[in-house]
Parts: C-alpha cells; structure tokens; sequence
C-alpha cells in the first residue's frame, strides 16, 4: 500500500522526529543498565517447557486485556457497536501499535480503529480507553502493595513507596477530572475554546476531546459494565502475575509470589515513563529495578537477564503477532495507526469505504 503524497508533510517530519528521539533515549537507558542487567545476554538457555508455558498464560493475558473494552463500549447503545470478537481483534491491533511506537503515540490507534470498523466517533471512544487507563492505574498501584505486603525487599521501599502513592494520586486527580468533564461538558469545552483562543486547532481539539470524552463516560453509570470490566482487568493481571512467576522460576530466580506481583507493578509502573519504539530500555530498567529489591545485583545480572529477555521477547512477539493477524483480519488502515494520511478524528469511514481498505 502506497502512502499518500499528504503524507509526506510536517506531521510526518514530526513523527519522524520523534522516533528519532525515542531511539536514543531507548539507546540511553539500554547503556545505563548495561552493569545491572544485560538486553541480550549471552546465555539465554533454559528449558523449552517454560518458555511454552509462559507463552500459554499470555494468551488470557492478551485476550481478557482487549475483550475488556466491549464491557465499556457496551453502554453506548445508541451506536453500531462491533460484537465481542470484533472488538477484541481490534483491540489486540490497537495494543500492537501502543506497544510498538514511542512515547505511547500508539494510544489512538484503537479509537480510530473502531470508528473505522463502527459509528463510534473516536472522541467518544477516548472516553473509555481513558475509564480503562485509570483503571488499570489504580490496579497497578493496588498490585504493588499487595505485592509488597507479603515480600521480603533487600532494600529500603520508601521511595518506590512514595513512587506508588503519586502515581495512584495523579490518576485519582485525572478521573476527578474526566468526571468534571462528563458533568459539566459543555462549560469546559467552552472554556478550552476561550482559554486556548491562541491556537485555534488546539483549542477546538481539546473542546472536542472533552465532548468526547463526556459522551465515553456514559458508561460509567452501568454498574454491570464497569464491574464486569474490573473483574476481567484483575482477571489478565492476574495471569500476568503468575506467568512471570513461572517464568521467574524457570529462569533461576527464586521469587515467591507476592514478589512477582510487586516486580510485575514496578515494572509497569516504570513504563508510564516515556519511552523508544517497542518500550526497549524502559520495559527492562523496570524489571531491573523490580527484581533488586529481592536478589543480589550478581543473579540479577545473570538469571535476571535471561528472565528479562525472554519476559520482553515473549510478549512483545505475541503481542506483534495477534496484532498484525488481527489487523489483516480486520482491513484495517495502518496509516491511521501511524497519524499518517489517516482519516479525520472524528471520521467513521462507511462500509462501502472499509471494503476498499487493504
């Protein structure tokens, strides 16, 4: 598929630029880790039988993490909603390009996905995936404390402790706002307007955001869907716990339960930093960090960088794979993903256009 010539324009330079960036920072934390932990260590040999039994509990993982969206989706009855198989294909695409691209530019790949397999308009769509970021950022503080409370950390916690409390806090601030958004839309999205007179694309973007994310917020009054959504979020954490102690263990590291779990939050706690393509860097100074606290610096740099390679080979190769199976299932236009000559935010292509996408 041949890239439009309005492609090649300052949005494009601009995701360039970005990539560019992202590379080096990648590059940056890869060197620095470089004396605590290995990216590809030069034994990588462990029994075949644990590297299939990791790859099993990330099939839950994956499924239960995209299938979980059509619970908030499902409150918008007033559009043409894809059913549960639909959504998830297209969820596990969207959750191929967030974990491909830097800095998270990956995030409006499933809105704009949606729009074009639905009627659901992607500022709409943003207002669940930003109920599901919420969500799973509480999850994870909650997931560190739980884990914590049965571990025995070598080191002193406090900073990872007040870490936790922040992040936990910056999410409570940012649901406390999309709810003033769904209460009072049409006042804030005046406000932006006025506020932001000086950039009239931005401003009208961030009235149109809060619109949006007014009507995704819908489905918070039903109190089936976001239960069942809470359910299915523990539910893939859950499984992504037990792989990494399963994994952990098959890789020489003795940790008990309670500290896989508080390795698996500081792990994704780490990612909320801004990192390069494929989280290469971050996702492995998390898990660094994560296993100090509960090995010497020794067997984490041994079998804790055969466990980090295989933790971020596994699923990024999984994830890679149901995405693009999904996408090509699915027709979808990977430009969209990309922000290049993509179709407008709020576009909802009609059939007869989605049957000459390819």
């Amino acid at each position: 598929m041949d890239v439009p010539p309005q492609a090649d324009s300052p949005a494009r330079r601009g995701v360039a630029l970005k990539l560019g960036l992202s590379v080096l920072l990648g590059g940056a934390f890869v060197v620095a880790l470089s004396d605590h932990l290995e990216t590809v260590p030069d034994d990588v040999s462990i029994a075949p039988g644990i590297v299939a039994a990791y790859l099993l509990t990330l099939l839950p993982y994956h499924l239960l993490r995209a299938g979980r969206w059509r619970l908030l989706l499902t409150p918008l009855r007033g559009e043409r909603l894809p059913g549960l198989g639909e959504v998830t294909r297209i969820g596990l695409a969207g959750y191929m390009w967030i974990a491909l691209m830097p800095f998270r530019l990956g995030e409006f790949a499933r809105p704009v996905f949606l729009a074009q397999r639905s009627d659901i308009k992607v500022s709409t769509s943003l207002g669940t995936v930003a109920i599901e970021r919420a969500v799973d950022g509480v999850l994870v503080c909650g997931l560190f404390f739980v884990g914590m409370a049965g571990a025995s950390p070598r080191e002193q916690t406090d900073t990872l402790f007040l870490a936790s409390y922040a992040v936990m806090g910056a999410f409570a601030v940012a649901l406390l706002g999309m709810l003033a958004a769904a209460r009072w839309p049409t006042p804030l999205a005046d406000f932006a307007r006025v506020a932001l007179q000086w950039a009239p694309a931005l401003a009208e973007w961030a009235a149109t955001t809060i619109e949006g994310v007014a009507e995704g917020f819908r489905a918070l009054p039903d109190l089936r869907a976001i239960s069942g959504f809470v359910t299915a979020s523990v539910g893939y954490w859950l499984a992504n716990a037990a792989g990494m102690w399963v994994l952990a263990r098959g890789c020489g590291l003795a940790l008990s339960p309670h500290e896989a779990i508080a390795t698996l939050a500081i792990m994704n706690l780490a990612l909320l930093v801004p990192g390069g393509p494929a989280q290469l860097g971050v996702f492995q100074a998390g898990v660094a960090v994560g296993l100090h606290l509960f090995a010497p610096p020794e067997v984490v740099k041994d079998a804790g960088s055969t466990f980090a390679f295989y933790l971020y080979v596994c699923q990024l190769s999984s994830i890679v794979l149901l995405g693009l199976a999904s996408q090509w299932s699915l027709a979808l236009d990977w430009r969209a993903a990309l922000r290049l000559g993509a179709p407008p935010p709020d576009a909802s292509p009609s059939s007869s256009d989605r049957e000459k996408v390819t």
